[in-house]
């Protein structure tokens, strides 16, 4: 498995990188590759968060909806006198 990346932009960042970190610039393209990975996914997961919320909004807007027409009392489960249990 070989990864052979002949850009002059790409082999001085990396260059440049290990130099700051002490890393080899193959340590120094790994960690920058699993960073930006871990961006992406932390993206997508607040993406698809935000989405949920959305479907999630619309249902209770829609059951909100829907509630008005029903007799939601649980007056008949106590004793109007004592207001203990039926």
């Amino acid at each position: 498995m070989s990864l052979n990346i002949k850009n002059p932009e790409a082999e001085r960042l990396a260059a440049e990188i290990g130099a700051l970190t002490g890393e080899s610039k193959t340590a120094a393209v790994i960690s920058a590759l699993r960073e930006r990975h871990e961006r992406l996914l932390a993206k997508l997961q607040q993406t698809e968060d935000a989405t949920m919320a959305d479907d999630i909004l619309a249902l209770a807007a829609r059951i909100r909806s829907g509630v008005g027409e029903l007799d939601l009392s649980s007056d008949f489960l106590y004793d109007p006198e004592t207001g203990l249990p039926s």
